[in-house]
């Protein structure tokens, strides 16, 4: 059974093993590197086959990943931008049949998280803020999003791995 599961987006690939190397070297086991677009508050099996059913129906779009930003001490992340990506993100909302979450209502931030503070890594949160700014300061990158993917998780502790893609409209 399903403990836990999320929708997101994923990087192009080249991208995510780059972020992913990095993390390996900083020791940090996280998620495979993604922009969530539905959190897994109240996500179930419904919820998730309710916003597999839409996707067929919402149009591929441009995603822009650039420069490494932070919420405070807790996550160090690429911006993600791009009008398509708050359709999804409030068609999947709809979808779902739950009430908005705050942050899904007025706080929605898309983000790429490479980093969060509360998982452990081999250096301090400085060390590895100045790192991603040096690894990835640079990325301007922008292409076609064609899927949302549902991550699924088992248990507490365990990183998510894609369960499905779901592709969009075109993609």
């Amino acid at each position: 059974m399903t403990h836990s599961m999320f929708i997101g987006i994923e990087p192009p690939a080249d991208l995510s093993a780059a972020i992913r190397a990095w993390q390996v070297q900083l020791h940090h086991d996280i998620t495979a590197p993604h922009v969530t677009v539905k959190p897994p508050q109240g996500m179930s099996a419904e919820v998730a086959a309710r916003c597999r059913a839409v996707c067929p129906q919402l149009p591929a779009f441009a995603l822009r990943l650039h420069g490494v930003r932070t919420f405070d001490s807790r996550v160090i992340y690429l911006d993600a931008q791009g009008e398509g990506l708050h359709h999804l993100h409030w068609s999947l909302v709809e979808a779902s049949g739950l009430p908005a979450t705050s942050h899904e209502r007025g706080g929605y931030t898309p983000h790429l998280t490479m980093v969060l503070s509360r998982r452990p890594m081999n250096v301090s949160w400085p060390e590895a803020l100045a790192s991603a700014r040096a690894e990835f300061g640079s990325v301007d990158r922008t292409y076609t999003v064609e899927a949302a993917v549902l991550y699924v998780k088992d248990r507490p502790g365990q990183p998510y791995r894609v369960a499905e893609r779901w592709p969009l409209l075109g993609g």
